[in-house]
């Protein structure tokens, strides 16, 4: 019987736990003990002081947070010593200590409606306004515009959520909830650092990502007076947003426990979590309890890109989503002496007029600090050689920030600053001093010039916005890739999502430049994996809307099926570098969010099955029953690529090794369309791979039918040098009124 007696102790257990306490430095644990049961709330939270009286051997209780809804476990200051202990309790699944995450951090939303030919959102209209996401993150500025909830109906009934401003001591600071901001948590608010005690934002990540979701119609939305100009809006409007609060301003991770057990408890349909960490332990854990009870997760893959297997949030009952561009730049008009304008890239909203034109590395202070100089790093640059000029700076992150760049030359008297960055996708701000990033060819005729010529000079304008630039999107590069090195199986990320100069709202307390005269806007552009995971999380909202009774397995299958892989000139999405994006770089493509409402097939997967898969990972029998809170034998699958995932990844060791050449995987579908429908299998595969599926057609004879096929990959290992570690292509399952297209990836060497 998995009820509350697995969380009581003989008195031997207890003896030991005394024992165990000490003079150690202590640190935040959490400690995860599986599934609620049926016991009450209340009794769960009673068992967890009884745990830590004992450990600590008196009834001060060191408890931080109790989690007792969507499934059991808290939080507490304890020594190693009383966490290993714990540890090796019965009924304990995991300890860990509790990590600080990091943020991964208009124009989007009609970018991937001009895929579909118009806009996909019905304003003020009642489909979707049952749908409720809860957004994990910096809290909200509950007074901006586009959470204003005119014209929406009553909050669902059903929604047990709260907004508490319990904690407040200064009655300015209280979030009045709405139709539209329907519950308002926070959590870990006690950090001096942090200004409100409830989840207001004041750091601006929060309001941005919930406003990307849900947002309301804003018109003449803009940054900075002029760019971006246009109607802010979410991807879904009619949908409600909880907010939990659980950066004040550190994130940690068992606060981001207490928030997804808060959200499950309160009835979210989504949860959209922008942040994440190498040990992904407190999300995962989260993410999984919330799947069992049908919610679904989506999550940022993580800024650590361009390299590979820097991919985070990883778990396969999460939607892992990376970052793209749309179809809009901020384009700088930089106009040389010799008569010739650059293009360059930038949110610079001010003016350098005409002035000499400089090399960094000719403004050096010293002979040994010329290297320096070139980079306007540090204190290498002479002021008297930078005054009243612009200077080109050959720009590496690594050494010097864009703002520390501009701070540096505005004290030095410069007018402007040109930064040489050899890949961008993103426009660099410059808010302290007029400037402007530029590379490939602007940067050569700019050097050119200052080559060839004397008394060089230079002007630079103040952006503009420009739409309906090709190509577009394009992978960022600070997107995060896999494979995972956890799980080389499960093929991340997802998919990508508009994540590059995002314009959504702010909160207007949190300046957006870092050095002068604080600047505030009510709406900002900013990038990052953190912009990705709302636009998707709005899709699958939407999506949510029509089909209520579709599992997040599904949702997930058809936002992953239907994604696109060419871009706006009909070529196949590039990565940042001009190179074909890989899977391991997109996933399955860009979202296309009116395309999955209507996937024709879902690949479906239940609790049961994803538990399956934790049997492949390695976990106990006692630990997944702790987890789910069923009796049952750990029954794994094949192998660990049988996962029914919309896409598949089959490493080399699935091959048998290096010698072996087949490797068969099953998959099975679920009919979401209509009742009798016939599809075909089409195959793209890299030369040297023969896929076969078994059967090559499937007959559906009615809605919700389920038929599975086989897939055989061979592999003419002779095709492949032994550089070429991966393969990918796709399988399409096609009929007269569907394609569903899922990507696969194959380990070569």
């Amino acid at each position: 019987m998995l009820g509350m007696e697995r969380v009581f102790f003989s008195l031997a257990a207890l003896a030991v736990l005394a024992a165990a306490a000490t003079n150690e430095p202590v640190s935040k644990y959490i400690v995860y003990l599986g599934h609620t049961g049926s016991s009450k709330p209340e009794a769960v939270t009673s068992s967890h002081h009884q745990i830590l009286a004992s450990v600590k051997g008196s009834k001060e209780s060191s408890l931080v947070h109790s989690y007792k809804h969507g499934f059991n476990g808290f939080s507490a200051f304890l020594t190693e010593a009383e966490a290993d202990s714990i540890a090796k309790l019965p009924g304990v699944v995991k300890v860990f200590r509790s990590k600080k995450l990091s943020l991964h951090t208009t124009r989007s939303w009609d970018f991937l409606d001009s895929f579909s030919g118009g806009p996909h959102i019905q304003i003020n209209s009642s489909s979707g306004s049952d749908v409720i996401v809860g957004v994990l993150d910096t809290g909200v500025w509950p007074e901006s515009k586009s959470f204003d909830d005119a014209g929406m109906g009553p909050v669902p009934k059903r929604w047990k959520g709260v907004c508490d401003n319990s904690k407040i001591t200064n009655h300015s600071h209280t979030i009045h909830c709405n139709k539209k901001i329907v519950g308002a948590r926070s959590y870990g608010h006690s950090d001096v650092r942090s200004r409100y005690q409830n989840a207001r934002d004041q750091q601006g990540h929060g309001t941005h990502t919930a406003s990307t979701i849900a947002g309301s119609l804003v018109k003449d939305a803009t940054f900075l007076t002029t760019l971006g100009k246009g109607v802010a809006r979410g991807g879904h409007p009619s949908a409600r947003l909880a907010i939990y609060r659980i950066c004040t301003p550190v994130c940690d991770g068992d606060n981001v426990l207490a928030a997804f057990d808060d959200a499950i408890h309160d009835g979210v349909d989504i949860v959209s979590l922008s942040l994440g960490l190498d040990d992904g332990d407190s999300i995962s854990i989260g993410a999984f309890h919330a799947m069992q009870k049908g919610i679904f997760v989506s999550c940022s893959a993580g800024n650590g890109g361009p390299g590979l297997q820097t991919i985070e949030n990883s778990a396969p009952w999460i939607l892992t989503v990376g970052a793209s561009t749309i179809d809009r730049k901020f384009s700088v008009d930089i106009n040389l002496g010799n008569s010739k304008t650059i293009q360059g890239i930038a949110m610079n909203p001010r003016r350098a007029d005409i002035s000499a034109l400089i090399l960094g590395g000719d403004a050096s202070s010293r002979s040994d600090r010329i290297g320096q100089a070139s980079l306007c790093a540090g204190r290498s640059l002479d002021g008297k050689k930078v005054k009243g000029k612009i200077v080109l700076c050959n720009y590496s992150p690594g050494v010097a920030s864009s703002w520390a760049i501009q701070r540096h030359l505005k004290e030095l008297g410069a007018s402007g600053v040109i930064l040489a960055i050899e890949n961008t996708t993103e426009a660099v701000s410059f808010l302290d001093l007029a400037g402007a990033a530029v590379t490939g060819s602007a940067l050569d005729e700019i050097n050119a010039y200052l080559k060839n010529s004397r008394n060089t000079t230079a002007t630079i304008s103040p952006a503009h916005t420009i739409i309906q630039t090709t190509p577009a999107p394009i992978i960022a590069d600070f997107s995060s890739r896999g494979p995972d090195i956890t799980n080389d199986g499960i093929l991340k990320p997802d998919l990508v999502a508009p994540g590059v100069d995002i314009l959504a709202a702010w909160s207007p307390e949190q300046p957006i430049n870092y050095y002068g005269k604080p600047m505030y806007t009510d709406f900002n552009i900013i990038s990052g994996t953190s912009m990705g995971c709302p636009h998707a999380s709005a899709a699958a909202a939407f999506v949510k809307s029509r089909h209520p009774s579709w599992s997040p397995a599904a949702i997930k299958s058809a936002l992953m099926t239907t994604a696109r892989f060419l871009d706006n000139t009909k070529s196949p999405i590039k990565d940042h570098n001009g190179e074909e994006a890989s899977p391991f770089v997109m996933g399955a493509g860009q979202i296309d969010p009116v395309a999955a409402l209507s996937p024709g097939l879902v690949y479906d997967i239940s609790p049961d099955e994803y538990t399956k898969f934790l049997c492949t990972m390695n976990y106990t029998r006692d630990q997944l029953e702790l987890m789910t809170g069923k009796n049952l034998s750990c029954a794994p699958l094949d192998s660990y690529v049988e996962l029914n995932y919309p896409s598949i990844a089959v490493p080399i060791a699935q091959f048998g090794g290096p010698n072996s050449t087949k490797a068969v995987v099953n998959r099975k579908v679920t009919n979401v369309g209509a009742g009798k429908s016939v599809y075909n299998i089409s195959v793209e595969a890299p030369a040297g791979v023969t896929v076969a599926v078994f059967p090559p057609q499937l007959r559906f004879k009615s809605v919700f039918q389920v038929l599975s096929f086989q897939i055989q990959f061979t592999v003419d290992s002779s095709k492949f040098p032994q550089t070429v570690l991966w393969g990918y292509g796709t399988l399409t399952w096609k009929s007269e009124k569907h394609s569903v297209r899922s990507v696969f990836i194959l380990g070569l060497n």
